[in-house]
């Protein structure tokens, strides 16, 4: 029965190669390209946003767009500051250990960790040629994604669908480790070797019978987290909360927002603090459900996709043109040539 359940979770959509998921779309995309002659028709739907959101963007300027009580105390360090400096700007905005810190400019969550000491955070930015942004640990046990999408005309921000996240966990039985925990799981065990480099000392650790353990509290696909649909979720008063955060935030009618709240009925409350904004790549995360099937994922996608087109058309018509493919192809090249 363990042996059939691995395999019916490893074989599952939600780890298939990304150009199998994206199938359907891009003869979508190709027909649009064709349609309008713009080969990039997509970076022109978050004129805010360098590229639409499509790669390279920064954190620090997508949230600076966002009204400062609508995410939590975050700190820009650019590579080579002196600690002290580091130091003495945490005083200044009232900034404590833990925090997060992560990449101002990253892909699906790499290199985002929580750094729990002073020594660590010397450590860590001594060591990044990266500017990075320091955020303040929100406790709040409870992550969602956010897709919207903002008309540019009548400026109301409509909710797509929202993803509940579960994070990566184990429940001990008193006997095993939580590293072996986890390899009961295919879930698990594709988490295992990038845990031990960090968090030996925890996968070496034996819960009680019934304890349950967070292994990953960073909510990405990619570091294990369980991405399920929350539509159910949706509420007037969340969909206003959504809308008065992006009525103000310029150049942005795409995307999606990863929030935490304390728990689903805080949410439907439209009590949330953004983490950070996603552009026009944005995953509906939901389509990686396990419950669902690759053609409910097609679906969703599609449904999805479907608005960036049109919002497009409606933008070029107030003058925030697409950049032409060549600029794309250029940029795409020099990024991907440098990232980490």
């Amino acid at each position: 029965m363990r042996v059939l359940r691995l395999w019916r979770e490893r074989l599952n959509h939600e780890y298939w190669p990304w150009p199998l998921i994206y199938l359907p779309v891009f003869p979508v995309a190709l027909w649009h390209a064709v349609r309008t002659g713009r080969g990039a028709f997509f970076t022109n739907v978050n004129p805010g946003i360098d590229l639409g959101g499509f790669f390279g963007e920064r954190k620090s300027e997508i949230l600076a767009r966002l009204p400062r009580s609508a995410y939590p105390t975050t700190l820009l360090v650019e590579p080579g500051t002196p600690f002290h400096a580091v130091e003495e700007r945490m005083r200044e905005v009232q900034l404590t250990l833990p925090l997060i810190m992560k990449p101002d400019v990253g892909e699906r969550g790499t290199g985002v960790m929580v750094v729990r000491n002073t020594d660590e955070l010397r450590a860590l930015l001594s060591d990044t040629h990266q500017s990075q942004l320091l955020q303040e640990l929100v406790t709040w046990p409870a992550e969602f994604g956010l897709m919207f999408v903002k008309d540019p005309t009548s400026r109301r921000t409509t909710l797509l669908s929202i993803t509940a996240k579960t994070f990566l966990s184990v429940t001990g039985d008193g006997r095993s480790s939580v590293e072996d925990l986890l390899k009961r799981t295919w879930r698990g065990t594709k988490q295992v070797q990038r845990l031990r480099e960090y968090r030996k000392e925890l996968l070496d650790s034996i819960p009680g019978a019934g304890e349950g353990v967070v292994v990953e509290p960073i909510g990405n696909h990619c570091r294990g987290t369980v991405f399920r649909d929350g539509r159910g979720l949706a509420t007037v008063e969340l969909e206003r909360a959504v809308d008065g955060i992006l009525a103000r935030a310029e150049g942005i009618h795409y995307g999606r927002l990863d929030v935490r709240s304390p728990n689903e009925e805080a949410l439907k409350q439209g009590r949330f603090l953004a983490m950070e904004l996603n552009g026009v790549t944005s995953e509906p995360g939901h389509i990686y459900d396990p419950s669902f099937t690759i053609f409910q994922c097609w679906k969703e996608l599609l449904r999805h996709v479907a608005h960036i087109p049109p919002l497009s058309d409606a933008l070029r018509s107030q003058d925030h043109q697409p950049v032409s493919f060549r600029v794309l192809r250029d940029r795409y090249r020099s990024y991907f040539k440098t990232a980490p």
